[in-house]
């Protein structure tokens, strides 16, 4: 599937303000929790996270893809503010927002925690325990450290933002580069808007950071509003 088409000459938008100012210093995890377009709209939507991007991990087959993704797993790479957010927060947003005792019907769709440091482990480790004796039934979900992460194809990042051409084409006059796009700070978030992830009384203060023309922050308030109702 081709990436998007190059947007209008007409949606032209300063860099946002929020990529301007966003920390370098980040800490990084990985989640696997199904078909990764929902997930990466997820964790974009909260405050803190600075990136995510969408990919394959878990696996031992070489270079992985989408048509050909052997025995990896789906997974969502956060990068992530450690001062406003913590990987706790992370993996209490993960165990909510699936089904932990659902055998997949894939092996690319298993649970999976993939954490990146051994403190990280540790947590992961602690937090399953915990939400194992909270369940009845057995939990799927693997905890699979030091992954090696590989990206997915650039039609998979920021999925849901792409079919939203007026949000999304302001964003790709700035970032025309598939790759660039994809990390951009203010792009995770406009993902997690339309997503349904981020109430739209919010894009009252986000207007600012996020710094889109007003006809694309006025069809982004539609876009959340109808999302977060659903």
């Amino acid at each position: 599937m081709p990436s998007s088409s190059t947007p209008p000459a007409d949606a032209s938008m300063d860099m946002p303000p929020m990529d301007r100012r966003a920390p370098a210093d980040l800490s990084h995890a990985a989640f696997g929790l199904g078909c990764f377009w929902g997930p990466d709209a997820l964790f974009g939507a909260q405050e803190g996270v600075v990136r995510t991007t969408v990919g394959y991990a878990g696996g031992g087959t070489p270079a992985p893809t989408y048509e050909d993704i052997g025995d990896h797993i789906e997974a969502v790479r956060v990068a992530y503010d450690p001062d406003q957010i913590s990987y706790a927060d992370l993996l209490a947003l993960f165990w909510t927002a699936h089904d932990p005792t659902r055998a997949p019907l894939k092996r690319q769709y298993q649970s999976a925690l993939f954490p990146a440091t051994p403190e990280q482990a540790e947590q992961a480790r602690a937090s399953r325990s915990d939400v194992a004796a909270a369940h009845d039934g057995a939990l799927s979900t693997e905890i699979i450290a030091d992954a090696p992460f590989t990206r997915a194809e650039p039609y998979h990042q920021k999925h849901k933002l792409r079919r939203h051409s007026a949000v999304a084409d302001p964003l790709r006059a700035v970032y025309p580069a598939d790759r660039a796009f994809a990390d951009s700070p203010a792009a995770a978030l406009a993902n997690g808007y339309v997503g349904g992830h981020r109430s739209p009384t919010r894009l009252t203060d986000d207007a600012a950071r996020l710094g889109l023309p007003t006809t694309a922050t006025e069809a982004l308030r539609t876009i959340a509003a109808d999302r977060h109702r659903a």
